[in-house]
């Protein structure tokens, strides 16, 4: 039924969360005393969909995970010559490429299309490939030598640390809820890895793999897990647009050294430094180019803080703007909203910024029309989001719209208008199929619902999956391993050509929520946004 539920399975949890709209940029880095310079960018994946998880392969190559034709392989990027060529063709997803130390070849995490989540070598000579572990599932690893790695490994929905040799096929756990964030630490024989302990600070510890010694190095910034180290005292951390480092007993805290959102950067993830610390790579998120970068920088770092307001809550700092807005009373109607107050065109079609900016908007728009009335036909509710089907009256004239309102307990954040599309077939029958099929796991019936081409987004436009032999791919799986599947309609709105639907879906006992934002052309599904 929905992209957002992979994410609750043990062996997908860790890939299909990632799976945004993220891009790989190569910058040039330069060190003099202890300050550091990034220049240079250079935006080396440009591709729709999922570029992540970079690495230097010796010093003229990177490879990265890259989706094409709806599937994910492992990309190799020639910086002289700024060519892109992929050097494997299995019918599997690869993830995390990494050169393996002393061979002509390179390692990465496979999902293969039966659902199984292996670690794979890939002879670069002749394109063979082998799997490196048996029995136990790695989400994200790095080597430490020729014949040892260390991995984290998903067991009881939860990533722990394991030292695993191939060459006689031992492995030893030595931590327990470990992040994704691997790295050998220059000029030693130890590695790196994130511990998460609840309810405290995430630390990044040290690792002896010969016995399994670990030790505190430093905390990461809040909610930040991805690191890498630019030499042995110096890392190097990202957080919206900007680039941080700490360097060991000189520094006291993380210090910001590039703000990197001129490259359109807003959510830096994985970093990567070539071994002599001359190169660095990032994958991150861009931003829309219509959204202001301060304001959008403001918002994410808002998304991730904000507490979960209950459902009467939100819809609470919702219904404040209505009777302001019906009695034009234009100062009470303006502060309902946040003072950086975004307002969009679904999905995320810009138009503009603060409450100063919405206020002047509606003043205009009280002024040439004479009569103005909004009533609230249907609304639900999912965590800090507010969906209303609203009937909006402009003098004579009656307009039927939905607008998704993000807020939090001080007002609305965001306001997303969705307007009414004209169709000429009802778009339920066909979400109803696909409803039907889903809740009976029937694979075919299930894919012949969407168009060839269908993408599947978390809101408002981070793209989770592409085409249908994608969908079919990963649904498969889901309806062999889910027994109890079921998705039952909350609340629905339809609207012109989309089908708004709040779910509940059980998985394997438990019961989750989100909101699906169907999109039909010509009897079929084209788009669907997630709101989680």
């Amino acid at each position: 039924m929905k992209y957002y539920f992979l994410i609750l399975f043990p062996f997908l949890s860790t890939l299909s969360f990632s799976q945004a709209n993220t891009e790989v940029f190569l910058f040039n880095l330069e060190q003099s005393n202890s300050k550091i310079e990034v220049s240079n960018g250079i935006h080396i994946s440009n591709n729709e969909g999922y570029d992540n998880q970079p690495s230097f392969f010796g010093e003229d190559n990177i490879l990265y995970a890259s989706t094409r034709s709806g599937q994910t392989d492992i990309a190799q990027y020639n910086i002289n010559y700024k060519s892109k060529t992929f050097i494997n063709f299995t019918k599997g997803g690869e993830y995390t490429p990494l050169k393996i130390p002393k061979k002509n070849a390179v390692s990465a995490v496979r999902l293969d299309i039966d659902g199984k989540q292996r670690l794979y070598s890939y002879n670069l000579s002749n394109g063979e490939s082998t799997e490196l572990i048996k029995d136990l599932v790695v989400a994200y690893y790095t080597w430490y030598d020729e014949h040892s790695i260390v991995s984290a490994v998903i067991e009881n929905e939860q990533l722990n640390l394991y030292v695993v040799n191939i060459t006689d096929g031992t492995s030893r756990k030595y931590a327990t809820n470990v992040g994704r964030s691997f790295h050998k630490i220059p000029n030693s024989d130890l590695v790196s890895f994130i511990y998460k302990e609840a309810n405290k600070p995430w630390q990044i510890r040290s690792l002896n793999p010969k016995n399994g010694v670990n030790k505190l190095i430093a905390n990461t910034m809040k909610d930040v897990e991805d690191i890498c180290w630019l030499d042995g005292k110096t890392l190097l951390s990202g957080k919206n647009g900007n680039l941080y480092k700490l360097t060991l007993k000189q520094d006291n805290n993380w210090r910001k050294i590039a703000d990197l959102s001129s490259y359109g950067i807003t959510d830096i993830t994985r970093l990567a430094v070539n071994n002599n610390g001359t190169k660095l790579l990032i994958a991150a998120d861009l931003q829309s180019d219509k959204q202001d970068i301060e304001t959008q920088n403001n918002v994410t770092e808002q998304t991730v803080t904000d507490p979960i307001l209950s459902e009467d809550e939100a819809a609470a700092v919702v219904q404040k703007h209505i009777e302001p807005f019906n009695n034009r009373e234009l100062n009470d109607f303006a502060n309902a909203f946040d003072a950086n107050v975004v307002v969009n065109k679904f999905p995320k079609d810009y138009m503009y910024s603060g409450r100063n900016a919405l206020k002047e908007n509606y003043r205009q728009f009280f002024k040439n029309n004479k009569k103005s009335n909004v009533k609230v036909l249907n609304r639900m509710v999912h965590n800090n989001y507010v969906i209303d089907e609203e009937l909006v009256t402009l003098n004579n004239l009656t307009i039927r719209q939905a607008t998704i309102y993000n807020v939090d307990k001080d007002g609305i954040k965001s306001m997303t208008f969705i307007r009414n599309k004209n169709t000429t077939s009802n778009p339920e029958t066909i979400v109803n199929d696909q409803l039907e099929a889903y809740n009976k796991r029937d694979i075919d019936e299930f894919t012949k619902t969407y168009t060839k081409d269908i993408k599947l987004y978390e809101f408002p436009e981070n793209i989770s999956s592409s085409g249908i032999e994608d969908i079919e791919k990963r649904y498969k799986v889901i309806f062999q391993k889910v027994p109890d599947l079921n998705a039952e309609i909350m609340n629905r709105i339809v609207l012109g050509n989309k089908v708004i639907d709040k779910e509940k879906v059980t998985i394997n006992g438990k019961t989750y929520y989100a909101i699906a934002i169907y999109e039909v052309n010509d009897g079929l599904i084209s788009k669907v946004t997630f709101i989680q």
